[in-house]
C-alpha cells in the first residue's frame, strides 16, 4: 500500500516537472526581441496577449487589424521597424 502511495507521488512529481510555471514563461517572453515594443503598443488598450494566442503566419493580419483598432482609437500607430518587431515577437512562440 505505501509503495503504491509512493509510486503514485512520483509519478505525479515527475509529470510536473516539465511544465513551465507562469513565471518562468514570463521570463521567458521579457526576454525575447520585440518584447518591450509589443508590450508598448499593445497595452495601449489591452493586456500583451500570450505569443501562442495565434499561430505564427496569423499574427501579421492579427497586428494590421489591432493598428486599425488604434487608428480609430487615435493612438499611436507603430512605425514599419517597431511593427516588424511586434510581428518577430509574436511569431517566436
Amino acid at each position: 500500500m505505501k509503495a503504491g502511495i509512493a509510486m503514485a507521488f512520483i509519478a505525479l512529481l515527475l509529470a510536473g516537472c516539465g511544465k513551465q510555471s507562469a513565471a518562468q514563461r514570463d521570463a521567458q517572453d521579457k526576454a525575447k526581441p520585440g518584447y518591450q515594443v509589443a508590450k508598448s503598443f499593445c497595452s495601449q488598450c489591452h493586456t500583451l496577449p500570450f505569443s501562442d494566442q495565434h499561430p505564427p503566419a496569423a499574427w501579421p493580419y492579427v497586428v494590421s487589424r489591432m493598428e486599425g483598432y488604434m487608428q480609430s482609437a487615435h493612438r499611436r500607430l507603430p512605425n514599419p521597424a517597431e511593427r516588424d518587431a511586434i510581428i518577430g515577437y509574436f511569431q517566436s512562440n
